[in-house]
């Protein structure tokens, strides 16, 4: 059985560019993990990585957007992004939230993870 952990940050929460406290992540070799993060599509802003992460370490599966449960007009949703950790060790994943066709602006949210990835715990240890 797979097991998935799911962040969820409100953008609220979230710090502007530069000044963003990195947030811990926790997981073994091999586990699928998921971060979720509010967006709203309609504004034409989304995340995006801003450097890809260590492929030693994290393979990045892909991101989703997910429609708001609401019918108003408008309405925010989320952006679900799928990691799968490799190997043991530290490593960070850094998003910005900003249009993509914007050239040199600064994203308007930033936000930082370090993730942990620690080997696999033996069967009855």
């Amino acid at each position: 059985m797979k097991f998935s952990m799911i962040l969820c940050l409100g953008l609220g929460w979230l710090m502007t560019a530069g000044a963003a406290e990195s947030k811990p992540i926790a997981v073994t070799i091999g586990q699928e993990f998921k971060i979720k993060l509010k967006s709203n599509a309609t504004t034409g802003y989304h995340w995006q990585l801003a450097k890809p992460p260590d492929e030693k370490f994290l393979k990045f599966l892909g991101s989703e957007y997910k429609q708001p449960d609401s019918k108003l007009v408008g309405a925010g949703g989320h952006e679900v992004w799928t990691f799968k950790a490799l190997a043991t060790g530290k490593t960070a994943v850094a998003l910005d939230y900003v249009r993509p066709w914007e050239k040199d602006i600064k994203p308007v949210q930033s936000t930082n993870f370090v993730v942990i990835v620690k080997a696999k715990k033996a069967k009855g240890s």
